[in-house]
Order: C-alpha cells, then structure tokens, then sequence
C-alpha cells in the first residue's frame, strides 16, 4: 500500500512538472492549440496574430529572452500569462509574473519583458486599438 501512494505521489508531482499547451477559445473558430514551430522556439521573441477587429487585436507572443524598453502612444495593452515566468518592467518598479497573472499597460507606460523561466513564457496579448505594429517606440 505504502508503495503506491508513493507512486501516487511521483505521478502526481511528474504531472504537475509536465508542460501543458494552453486552449485559445474563440466563438466563431473552435480552438487553438498552442503549439510553436522550430522556427518560432528559434526566435527570441515569436507572435501569432490571431484576431483582429476595429477595436482591438489578439496576439499570442512567447518570449525566450527579453524585450526593449519601450512604450505605445496609441494602444492600451492587457496581458494574460499562458505559461511560464517572467517580470514586467515599468519605470520605477518590477513585477514577478507567473501563469494566469494579468497585466494591464495603458497606452505611454514605460515597460518591458524579461522572461526568467528556463522554457520562453507565452501571453495572450489584446491590443486596444488593433495593433499595426507601428506603435512601439524604444524609450531612451
């Protein structure tokens, strides 16, 4: 008996450390399951455009590295962490950011990610407005 609630336990905790692949869900187009190409886990910072309307834009982003300091004139940003860890970076203080966090960065705040995980972290990204990817200026 004592046997197998030891096994119990290793199988528990080996699933707990297993990766898993997070569900996008959308109304009108099933799911998404997440999974990054080689050439996307190759890449220090990938993002996967997954929706976009005239009032906002949804992004998947997995990050391995960092991200530059910078800051968006125009668009609000909220981020929700699909897996691993990471910090968010303002002007004058850090966050530590791990799964299911959320983040909210209006629109002329200084930030920047730094994932810390030994895997890349992944967000869900929503941009308000859409995001043309011409709104990112590195601060200085």
């Amino acid at each position: 008996m004592r046997g197998k609630v030891i096994l119990s336990l290793f199988m528990g905790v080996a699933f707990l450390g297993c990766s898993h692949h997070a569900k996008v869900v959308f109304p009108n187009k099933g799911y998404q399951d997440v999974t990054w190409s080689e050439k996307e886990k190759a890449k220090e910072i990938a993002i996967r455009h997954l929706d976009r309307n005239e009032y906002s834009s949804t992004h998947l982003i997995r990050l391995k590295g960092s991200e530059p300091p910078h800051f968006h004139d125009t668009h609000n940003l909220n981020v929700t962490v699909l897996s691993g860890e990471s910090i968010i970076h303002f002007q004058n203080h850090e966050v530590l950011l791990k799964q299911g966090d959320v983040v909210s960065i209006p629109k002329g705040v200084y930030h920047w990610a730094e994932n810390i995980d030994s895997e890349a972290s992944v967000v869900f990204a929503t941009f308000s407005p859409a995001y043309s990817g011409k709104d990112m200026h590195l601060a200085k």
